[in-house]
């Protein structure tokens, strides 16, 4: 059963079943965000939806596998035919309404435990103000040991006609046999500081961002896309052949769980028994 969310110009379309995914968000009769498929029957794939959440880690685990607390864990691949556990399992399950008014919704994920080994609860609260989209995502370790937490959403805006300008300083890069991880600094072509065409990039990569919000323009809109510090990083997604791009807001580079790298670098937080990792994204719309 689908949300509808309205506020001003702003219509926000949830469906909590389908992976807690955002199914339209549009300002008026222009839609902000890619809209995914009205669906029938109980079977989803978030991707073909207009945004979703990622939790409890982002990204690859490469071959979906890591080592903790003395022991061996494999994660099945969720995403064939890649051979790697990716995005964690709230966008491939359904949520509950936690709350809901005309232009609120709290959605929660509840995680009970099994080959991830330690149980969770995420939330996604979804705020609609004159202008603004606010998205609240936390994840809350239910478990008796720390947990390896990360927090993401990954939106899907319309390629044609976008300019992108983001405050990128460091790329990430992934041993394709390993699953090593490295950061090292752009370059001309991934110095995204001064802003690109969509249209001239094409590109998969996580990279380290300043404090600083994600800037695209339309000739018909813009979108400011401000997010906490949690958010130290960031993934752009721009797919050969397809109408859409995807700038993730995200918490931590990707196999970050199998890196020695410090977590001051990869952002991954070790989350203490009963402890919260939460931050606000937020879409701000001018026409």
């Amino acid at each position: 059963m689908s949300l509808t969310l309205s506020q001003g110009d702003l219509t926000l379309e949830l469906d909590p079943h389908a992976g807690g995914a955002v199914q339209a968000f549009r300002h008026r009769d222009l839609d902000i965000l890619r809209p995914g498929p009205k669906r029938n029957g109980p079977r989803f794939d978030a991707r073909q939806y207009a945004a979703f959440p990622m939790v409890p880690f982002i990204g690859r685990i490469h071959r979906g596998q890591f080592h903790t607390d003395g022991r061996n864990v494999q994660l099945p691949a969720n995403m064939p035919p890649e051979p790697h556990a990716i995005h964690g399992h709230g966008w491939q399950n359904a949520w509950t309404v936690d709350t809901n008014s005309r232009d609120h919704a709290r959605l929660i994920y509840r995680y009970t435990g099994s080959d991830w080994p330690w149980s969770y609860h995420a939330a996604q609260s979804f705020t609609l103000s004159s202008n603004d989209l606010i998205i609240d995502l936390s994840v809350s370790n239910h478990a008796e040991r720390p947990m390896p937490s990360g927090i993401g959403w990954h939106p899907y805006f319309l390629r044609d006609g976008a300019h992108l300008q983001m405050q990128t300083t460091e790329i990430w890069t992934m041993d394709g046999t390993t699953g090593a991880i490295a950061a090292r600094r752009v370059g001309a072509d991934t110095d995204l500081s001064c802003g690109r065409a969509v249209s001239d990039l094409s590109i998969d990569a996580a990279f380290t961002v300043a404090n600083d919000p994600i800037l695209i323009t339309w000739p018909t809109h813009r979108v400011t896309l401000t997010s906490d510090p949690v958010f130290r990083q960031a993934v752009l997604y721009v797919p050969d052949g397809e109408d859409y791009f995807c700038a993730e807001p995200i918490s931590h580079a990707p196999n970050a769980i199998n890196s020695d790298l410090a977590s001051e670098q990869t952002g991954l937080r070790w989350l203490p028994p009963g402890e919260t990792l939460s931050g606000r994204i937020t879409l701000s719309i001018e026409r």
